[in-house]
């Protein structure tokens, strides 16, 4: 038998709310993507795909739990509650038991040896033993030894959707009818000791059943027909099949709270009691339809797992709120932007093929611990049936309340002035934004600093300016260029715009600053082939120029650097060749990074090079690209996939974001951008309680300072210089010795000016 268990001395949980510590990391998971709810003795859990809400009902607080502190995977399939216990399933099969402050993970199922689907679909608590419905069969926990007892196969190759006890005996509700036994008859897990109920209707017997419930002296069942609203629920009491007065609806869950019986269907909840009346119906959430995923009772409330709400407390249809939905709306994101703590993160995408997902996320806006979803719920500008795959988003540098954000679809360009709401959309119709096979495809954009919007638009002239007063610019780059999927985006500090185009290369350009005059303009192609570029494949996948003005370029092949970019337009044969970074492994001379297939190049305030791939995970480089600083890996890190889309980061606190296949996630690193003038020095935590043991973070410094941490009598008891304006003190003297209790100052300066005195430390012992 597998178990491992982890045992947490502190709280479980950690606050929604707070900024994090160093090395921290967190999941911005989606609670509109709600898969149930679950209660303890004193908290709500509602279960999303990659994470857990927790509501305390004491003390009203709100809290998460995810796989960066506790949990052991992603994807939730189901959540259940009994007494103290939260049982927590997965769709690889995977389960993990909350009990007060530890947590049991239980991977038998992941693990078997078993080829296919071995989702955990539900749960049953009875006394010690948890059943446990899956794709593989029925798999029984001792929950007093947190151990598999045993795995029972009611028919060949089983699927148990829903398990329950009803008069002491096992029934498995099934996509081949409802499989029983009596729970203490021995060799279950022998399919001759099953039989399948019989007496049913003859349209039930061997009908999808999608669950079941024990409700008093009744045994609750529902047909999944696959016909929209076409399910119906049925109850066996006394011998006697009834099919409930409602019929036909949506089923979505079934719950029984003691004397009553929770029916979520498409559009609402049901309660309904021993008679099988409706005796109270929740239809609204705030003034809006719901789509509960789950529903229960605590302390005269309903709770409700809503995907289009969150969790919500509701008394009936006119008293309720939505108590967490501060998330982003879906856990999809694929590319991001930020700008002086402002992210903005598009949740569309497109296949490896640069073919439609038709995903209908919409963007979402992250901004002092605060989420804004813009999509077709929240923005009327946004229809369901025109805008899909929203692939790029941009902030304004100089005024973060102004959004742009478009897609690969019908949908144009949108531009948000105040923060919230779409004031305007360009398209073929109002601008010369271009169509191209019936799509508009809007790949990246970004701000230069006169505040023009520039954009990347498939088509004939594929680049594109909306000028700060609004006039529009169309700009060709090359016969090659011309109708082409452009990758990427960037605009260097000398002006010249970069596009990496699908099969075709890297495009520099330059206007030089005559939008309406092209007899000045500049372009230069670079190819794959030697002496025009020496690119290593013509996809050129990512762009970023770092602090030197060095120009890193991502292929599907491997990393090359631009390093020298003075004869871009006027060079000769091999002057504006990329080169890759050559290092030595074991005696070898190799490729920086090899063939890795290159997704995305951020810079961070410490000139480090942040590598997303799309299966290798994430690389952070040293200035030149020599020394491995980080790898975060889905294997070895929260990281939730090793399918990078895009990394950025806020050079205010230096969080790092990642979008992944799998979600967003983002974890506090060590490099901010520097200050000069030491204006906002910050010190975290601060003071230094007795209980802490982890890094000091000292933020706001001037690029590549030196800094000394001295006591008030000017002993030096620690220095260094920043990664960009962070400095982390590992609260250690010179000797590797805690230093005593006392107030520390911090004296900073660029390398060649001036010491300067620009904060104080507390720290307690």
């Amino acid at each position: 038998m597998n178990r491992i268990l982890l045992i947490f001395s502190l709280c479980l949980f950690v606050p929604v709310f707070g900024q994090i510590g160093m090395h921290d990391w967190r999941i911005h998971f989606s609670a509109f993507k709600a898969i149930g709810i679950a209660e303890n003795k004193s908290s709500v859990f509602m279960a999303c795909n990659n994470g857990i809400v927790e509501y305390d009902t004491e003390d009203n607080s709100i809290n998460t739990l995810t796989v960066t502190n506790g949990l052991s995977d992603l994807g939730i399939s189901t959540i259940a509650g009994y007494n103290d216990i939260i049982a927590i399933g997965y769709a690889n099969g995977n389960i993990d038991i909350v009990e007060g402050n530890s947590i049991t993970n239980i991977p038998w199922i992941k693990k078997a040896e078993i080829s296919g689907n071995k989702k955990v679909n539900a749960f049953y608590f009875d006394g010690d033993l948890i059943y446990v419905a899956s794709n593989i069969g029925l798999v029984v926990i001792d929950n007093v030894k947190k151990e598999i007892k045993d795995t029972y196969y009611p028919y060949e190759n089983p699927v148990i959707q829903d398990v329950t006890v009803f008069q002491d005996t096992l029934f498995c509700g099934t996509p081949q009818g409802i499989y029983q036994a009596h729970k203490n008859q021995p060799f279950l897990n022998n399919k001759d000791q099953w039989t399948k109920k019989q007496n049913l209707p003859a349209t039930l017997v061997n009908a999808n059943i999608k669950a079941v419930e024990t409700f008093g002296t009744k045994l609750v069942f529902a047909y999944g027909d696959p016909a929209f609203q076409g399910d119906s629920l049925y109850y066996y009491e006394n011998g006697t099949v009834n099919a409930f007065a409602g019929n036909p609806l949506e089923v979505l869950r079934l719950h029984v709270d003691e004397n009553q019986l929770i029916l979520c269907t498409y559009g609402d909840a049901q309660v309904i009691d021993e008679n099988m009346q409706q005796t109270a119906l929740i239809f609204q959430i705030e003034g809006e339809a719901p789509l509960f995923m789950g529903c229960l009772n605590k302390n005269d409330y309903y709770w409700m797992a809503d995907q289009n709400h969150g969790m919500v407390k509701a008394i009936d249809s006119w008293n309720n709120q939505s108590v967490f939905s501060n998330t982003p709306y879906t856990d999809g994101s694929y590319r991001m932007d930020i700008q002086y703590g402002t992210l903005l993160v598009a949740g569309g995408g497109l296949t490896h093929n640069l073919q439609n997902n038709y995903f209908r996320n919409g963007i979402y806006k992250f901004e002092d611990e605060t989420w804004t979803n813009f999509n077709d719920r929240t923005q009327d500008s946004i229809k369901y049936d025109e805008h899909w795959d929203f692939i790029s988003v941009v902030v304004n540098p100089e005024n973060t309340d102004e959004l742009a954000f478009a897609s690969s679809s019908l949908g144009g360009l949108m531009v948000v002035k105040d923060g919230e709401t779409i004031s305007m959309v360009y398209d073929e119709s109002n601008s010369p934004i271009e169509m191209y096979n019936g799509k508009i495809v809007i790949s990246d954009m970004k701000y230069d600093n006169d505040g023009n919007l520039w954009i990347v638009n498939q088509g004939v002239e594929p680049l594109k300016m909306l000028s700060a007063d609004g006039i529009w610019y169309s700009f060709s780059m090359g016969s090659a260029a011309k109708n082409t999927h452009p990758y990427r985006l960037i605009i260097d500090r000398n002006g010249n715009k970069w596009v990496g185009f699908n099969q075709v290369g890297l495009v520099a350009f330059n206007e030089n600053e005559t939008y309406s005059d092209v007899s000045d303009d500049q372009l230069r192609l670079l190819t794959t082939a030697e002496g025009y570029g020496n690119l290593p494949t013509p996809f050129p996948k990512a762009l970023a120029e770092d602090i030197d003005g060095e120009i890193w370029i991502g292929t599907d092949l491997g990393l090359v650097v631009l390093y020298n970019t003075t004869a871009l337009y006027d060079g000769g044969f091999g002057d504006y060749d990329a080169n890759p970074i050559l290092i030595e492994v074991d005696g070898e001379v190799e490729k920086l990074l090899g063939e890795s297939d290159i997704t995305c190049i951020t810079v961070d305030g410490g000139n480090r090079k942040w590598i997303g791939t799309s299966s290798s995970g994430v690389f952070c480089l040293s200035e030149d690209g020599t020394e491995e600083i980080y790898r975060y890996t889905k294997e070895n890190s929260p990281l939730v996939s090793n399918n990078i889309f895009d990394i950025r980061i806020d050079h205010l606190t230096g969080e790092v974001y990642f979008a992944t296949e799998s979600g967003l996630v983002s974890v506090r690193t060590d490099a901010t951008i520097g200050d000069s003038e030491f204006s906002n020095v910050t010190v975290f935590p601060n003071p230094v309680r007795p209980e802490y043991s982890g890094p000091i973070t000292i933020q706001g410094l001037g690029y590549e300072s030196d800094v000394k941490i001295t006591d008030v009598s000017g002993n030096v008891v620690y220095k260094t210089q920043s990664n960009g304006g962070t400095v982390i003190w590992n609260g250690q003297t010179l000797h590797g010795e805690r230093a005593k209790s006392g107030v520390y100052l911090v004296w900073t300066a660029v390398a060649s000016g001036k010491g300067k005195n620009v904060a104080k430390i507390v720290l307690i012992n």
